[in-house]
C-alpha cells in the first residue's frame, strides 16, 4: 500500500454511540460466500453486457478476434467460479484444493471488495462482512498441515487491548518462544514482517484490521483472530486467550492436549 494504514483508522466514522454499534458480532463463513455467489454473477452479468455493446464493433474488426475474445470472456468467468468451487470445497473437506501460482494460492477472496459493496448496498455491515471473511480465510489457512519452528511465528497485538488480557497473552507467547510484538499501525506490522520474515503470523485487531492486513499479506499464511469490544472500538478491548494458543500450536503442528478438530473449532468460533 502506497500509505500507511493505522490501526483503528477504520472507525473514524464512527460517534461513539453504542446504541448504534454491534458490541458483540458472530457471523458465519456463509455471508461471505453467499455474497461471493452474488458478486459473481453480478461480474458475469456486467461481462456479458459489455460484450453485447461491444461485439458489433468487434466483429466488423474481425470475426475470428471476436470469437477469441467472447471465448476468453467466458473463460474469465469460469475461471472466477472455478475459485469459489475450489474455495468451498477446500474448507469443507479441509485440504487445500486451491490454484496456486508460485507461493500465493488464489481463492474467491479476491472478490472481497465488489463483495464489501454488494454487502453495503444490501444493508450488511462492513464487520459483520469482515467476521465472515475472517473465517474463510482461517478455514483456507486450516486446510494445509503446518509444522513451523515457534520462533517463526509472529504475533500481532492491537494497543487498544486491556494490559491485563496483554500480560497473558506475552506469558503464551514466552511459553511458546514465539515473537511477539503491539502494533500501532500497518506501516510497523509490514515492517516487523520484513525485519523478521515469519513463516506464520497470528494477528489480533478488530475485523475491519484484520480484513485489511490479511488482504495486505499474501505470502504468508495468517490467522486473524477478531477481538472483543464491550466499550466500543479501540478501548479497553479483549480477546479469548485459548484461540491464541490453538493458533499456536495448529501452526507448530502440536496435539498434545487437545484432537486437531477441537483446535479447528476454538479458532473458528
Amino acid at each position: 500500500m502506497d500509505s500507511d494504514r493505522k490501526l483503528g483508522d477504520e472507525w473514524t466514522e464512527w460517534d461513539g454511540n453504542l446504541d448504534q454499534y454491534d458490541l458483540h458480532i458472530e457471523t458465519g463463513k456463509r455471508l461471505f460466500l453467499g455474497l461471493s455467489v452474488g458478486s459473481i454473477f453480478l461480474l458475469a452479468a456486467g461481462v456479458m453486457l459489455i460484450w453485447y455493446f461491444i461485439e458489433p464493433r468487434v466483429q466488423q474488426i474481425s470475426s475470428l478476434f471476436a470469437a477469441i475474445f467472447k471465448i476468453s470472456l467466458y473463460g474469465l468467468i469460469f475461471i472466477v467460479f472455478l475459485l469459489f468451487l475450489q474455495t468451498v470445497l477446500s474448507i469443507i473437506i479441509r485440504r487445500n484444493l486451491l490454484i496456486r501460482l508460485g507461493k500465493k494460492s488464489y481463492s474467491i477472496t479476491f472478490l472481497t471488495p465488489l463483495i464489501l459493496a454488494l454487502g453495503k448496498k444490501f444493508g450488511v455491515s462492513y464487520d459483520r462482512i469482515g467476521h465472515s471473511f475472517i473465517k474463510v480465510s482461517n478455514s483456507l489457512i486450516l486446510s494445509n498441515k503446518w509444522k513451523i519452528n515457534c520462533g517463526k511465528i509472529l504475533i500481532l497485538l492491537p494497543r487498544c487491548l486491556r494490559r491485563p488480557i496483554q500480560k497473558q497473552i506475552i506469558s503464551i507467547a514466552n511459553k511458546y518462544q514465539c515473537l511477539i510484538y503491539t502494533v500501532p499501525g500497518g506501516e510497523l506490522a509490514r515492517k516487523l514482517i520484513a525485519e523478521h520474515k515469519p513463516l506464520a503470523v497470528i494477528g489480533v485487531a478488530c475485523e475491519r484490521d484484520l480484513l485489511s492486513g490479511i488482504r495486505d499479506v499474501h505470502h504468508i499464511p495468517i490467522i486473524g483472530i477478531p477481538n472483543q469490544r464491550p466499550e466500543g472500538p479501540c478501548k479497553n478491548t479483549t480477546v479469548e486467550l485459548s484461540k491464541i494458543e490453538d493458533a499456536i500450536r495448529f501452526f507448530i503442528g502440536s496435539d498434545l492436549q487437545a484432537p486437531t478438530a477441537q483446535i479447528h473449532t476454538a479458532i473458528l468460533q
